[in-house]
């Protein structure tokens, strides 16, 4: 990141005390301004890439299935 390169996060009224603290001892240069919360975008939604999530099901349904199998297995054994 640039040194000149600004960031702007939200923070709680409560929690601001801390937070100049945090900023003193680290030496970091802030600037505190306050405005009212309808201001800020709502965040985007997450993406989900779908078919990664759909293999990790797969694979979770097929341990599953084996873990299941061994078990009926077992039962017939005993």
């Amino acid at each position: 990141m640039k040194d000149a390169e600004a960031r702007q996060i939200i923070v709680n009224k409560e929690n601001i005390p801390k937070l100049k603290t945090f900023l003193d001892q680290e030496k970091i240069s802030y600037e505190i301004r306050q405005e009212p919360v309808g201001k800020f975008k709502k965040p985007r939604p997450v993406k989900i890439d779908i078919f990664s999530d759909y293999g990790e099901a797969l694979k979770d349904k097929e341990l599953e299935a084996e873990k299941r199998l061994l078990e009926e297995m077992d039962d017939e054994e005993d």
